[in-house]
């Protein structure tokens, strides 16, 4: 369901939230006044409070959400089906916002999600579950007592495009009339982060994730919108589950048809000089860094994944390491009190979060799920420090 807004107006608005959350709160952290306007400029947050689910229906523990098409103009997959949020009501101040993952979609190369999701799979585990029984011991997980939002993949551009492409290529591989690809991940996306509010308005502590495509947009565009939503005075993590966030600048096509289809540069604020849709993506971040003085962020990865070495065009283990530290060694670098990696080698598996490597994947003693707990302490934990293991050839 739409919702009218004016611009102005809401422009007004947020720059009152901006200042009462920042000189007027109680911590004066968080995204710059200066940091909103640009990113309001950009229009990054041009589809908040637009949508409201048409209906919601509960499946056991979880209550599923599916968007109104809008006739083409809601919330949409990329074959322009109905576009669908789940929720889970646990504790009301912590909310882990979950972004999911599956493919991408441009022109000529078509491995992405093409529906949403439409339910919870029983006996969801990893980082959705209550525990993990090693048979010799029962793990609890950290997150068992946090309210959780699941986000379905559906738009083919990892959760940031903004853009409808006529490709009759698509159209015929998938039997879509007419053939279009629709890229409305920047809408999706702000349309799930209402609903989080809306669900959760008392919530103090956020963690935005995702893995895959969801880790890219966990680490794109959602902390932006975060803020936004929910203000300064929520603490915000990010935690990004083998999205890898780089490029491989040798697959010049490939980058120049992303850029081209889900024209997500649009959003880029002003001041990023460096921050381009053909250039390396953890420029963004590091404008976040320098803009918002609160987020703290963490990012996981195999130096072997071979899902990324897929969609990315790199051949060899050792080749998508370097990919890997090109782009995060000078975050960690640049901001080593809030951004840690916990990169394992010799290792070819994608993401984490949702098996059991997030309780056992392991480094110099120290596993994921104890990373992750640290992490999101507002005080981080001993448990929460950059870890990159040594080289390991795959088997």
């Amino acid at each position: 369901m739409q919702n009218g807004s004016r611009r102005p107006a809401r422009l007004l608005i947020l720059l009152i939230v901006a200042l009462a959350t920042t000189s007027l709160g109680f911590r004066c952290q968080g995204l710059s006044l200066l940091g909103f306007i640009e990113l309001h400029r950009a229009g990054i947050d041009k589809y908040l409070g637009q949508f409201t689910p048409a209906t919601s229906e509960v499946q056991g523990e979880w209550t599923k959400h599916t968007f109104d098409t809008e006739d083409g103009d809601g919330p949409v997959c990329i074959n322009g089906t109905e576009f669908t949020v789940f929720t889970r009501a646990r504790d009301p101040e912590k909310v882990f916002f979950f972004l999911n993952g599956g493919g991408a979609c441009w022109q000529n190369f078509y491995f992405c999600s093409q529906n949403a999701t439409q339910s919870i799979p029983a006996g969801i585990g990893g980082i959705f579950a209550e525990s993990f029984d090693t048979g010799s011991e029962v793990i609890d997980n950290p997150f068992a007592d946090w309210s959780m939002v699941l986000v379905s993949y559906c738009d083919g551009s990892v959760h940031s495009g903004d853009n409808d492409v006529i490709d009759p290529v698509y159209g015929s591989a998938f039997g879509i009339d007419p053939p279009i690809r629709r890229h409305r991940g920047l809408r999706n996306l702000s349309a799930a982060m209402d609903l989080a509010k809306a669900e959760f308005p008392l919530a103090r502590k956020l963690v935005v994730a995702g893995s895959s495509a969801g880790g890219v947009g966990a680490t794109g565009f959602a902390p932006g919108l975060a803020r936004f939503v929910f203000g300064n005075r929520t603490d915000l993590l990010v935690f990004n589950d083998a999205g890898p966030v780089s490029i491989n600048p040798n697959d010049t096509a490939g980058i120049a048809a992303r850029a081209a289809d889900w024209q997500f540069g649009q959003v880029y604020p002003e001041s990023c000089e460096a921050c381009s849709d053909t250039g390396d993506p953890t420029e963004a971040i590091h404008w976040r860094f320098e803009n918002d003085s609160a987020v703290r962020e963490s990012f996981y990865s195999t130096d072997g994944d071979a899902t990324n070495r897929f969609f990315l065009n790199v051949p060899t283990q050792a080749a998508y390491r370097q990919v890997l530290l090109d782009g995060h060694d000078p975050l960690h670098e640049a901001y080593p009190d809030r951004y840690k990696r916990f990169i394992r080698s010799g290792d070819d598996s994608h993401t984490a979060f949702g098996s059991p490597i997030y309780y056992l994947g392991e480094i110099d003693g120290v596993r994921l799920h104890e990373f992750a707990e640290d992490f999101v302490q507002r005080r981080p934990g001993p448990n929460w420090i950059d870890l990159v293991e040594d080289f390991i050839p795959l088997p």
